[in-house]
């Protein structure tokens, strides 16, 4: 009942605000598929993610279109960003949830990420991510301190391609913590069973990774020992980590995280559309049903960010790209 009367609302102030302003906008959705793309595949925090958004936001666009999730999996994300851009059609029907820390890839010099990040129109995102390094308690390292100080390298799972995920681990090995990243791994949820088989003994992923092996975090196997952003009490924030010359460096590896996990269009989707989308996606966000579901899954869900302040937070994210951060990113 709760998510009828929100959607009621919703679309009489979708009305109110001229969003329909044509009939053939309105009535656009009525008796179609939309397909949202993820760029992972199942049970990783990317697919719980993306249907999350795929369950909930089919209530709000007007027509009540199906709703399907279809899985794009590749290198980091990028598989999905690329079809999105290149090949798939701009009517409003394809979108996409390629990941996270694929966004600045073609500004980064990644010569496999083919689209323009400022072409790509924004849908919304749950939220901005705060990722944490997670070690198994079977090493011994209890804290930051204890990384730091640890007498063996500490074997961090990563992605097949450079994100926050490896790039960070590296600054930290670079720096001259007795870290290393074992890349190639295909989503998070892999990983975290390589450590619990002890083949692993960390991973820098967002809180939400371990949601369905809350056993590990509960039964003191898996430790949290820092984090991007100063959230979870008692954990450093990882730029606190290094010294400030590498503080910039460390900025760039984190910068997708103020932008989260993102719902993209295609290039040259039609306004009308992206309007509808846009303004289905904040409603989405403010019914109990939304809220208690990405609770459970432990997906942000307090402060949504609309689609039109994901796409000036991306143009302001430009201004961090710079020659020398580019060619020392490019080295992790």
């Amino acid at each position: 009942m709760a998510r009828h009367v929100s959607r009621r609302a919703a679309l009489g102030g979708l009305a109110a605000t001229g969003v329909f302003g044509a009939a053939r906008a309105a009535g656009f959705y009525e008796g179609k598929t939309l397909s949202i793309i993820c760029g992972y595949n199942a049970g990783g925090g990317v697919d719980l993610g993306t249907r999350l958004i795929a369950e909930h936001i089919g209530a709000f666009i007007p027509g009540n279109p199906k709703i399907v999730v279809q899985a794009m999996e590749g290198a980091g994300g990028l598989v999905a960003a690329n079809h999105l851009a290149a090949k798939a059609a701009p009517d409003g029907l394809t979108l996409a949830v390629p990941g996270r820390g694929w966004l600045l890839k073609p500004w980064l010099g990644f010569s496999n990420a083919r689209f323009d990040p400022l072409k790509l129109v924004y849908v919304g995102s749950t939220g901005a991510t705060n990722v944490v390094a997670f070690v198994n308690a079977a090493t011994g390292v209890r804290s930051a301190a204890d990384l730091k100080a640890a007498k063996r390298k500490i074997l961090f799972g990563g992605l097949p391609s450079a994100t926050m995920n490896t790039a960070v681990p590296r600054l930290l090995a670079q720096v001259g913590w007795p870290v290393e990243v074992v890349a190639g791994y295909e989503n998070t949820s892999r990983i975290v069973l390589a450590m619990e088989q002890n083949e692993l003994d960390a991973i820098y992923t967002p809180e939400s990774s371990f949601v369905r092996r809350r056993d590990l975090l509960d039964g003191g196997k898996v430790i949290p020992v820092f984090q991007t952003v100063p959230l979870l009490p008692g954990l450093p924030a990882a730029e606190s980590l290094v010294e400030p010359e590498n503080r910039p460096l460390m900025a760039l590896a984190h910068d997708q995280a103020s932008v989260g996990m993102p719902l993209v269009a295609p290039p040259g989707t039609p306004a009308d559309r992206v309007e509808i989308l846009r303004a289905a996606f904040m409603a989405m966000t403010g019914t109990t049903d939304y809220r208690e579901h990405a609770r459970r899954i432990e997906e942000p869900f307090d402060a949504p960010i609309p689609g039109a302040d994901l796409e000036r937070k991306v143009r302001e994210l430009m201004g961090y790209i710079t020659p020398e951060n580019v060619a020392a990113y490019g080295k992790l």
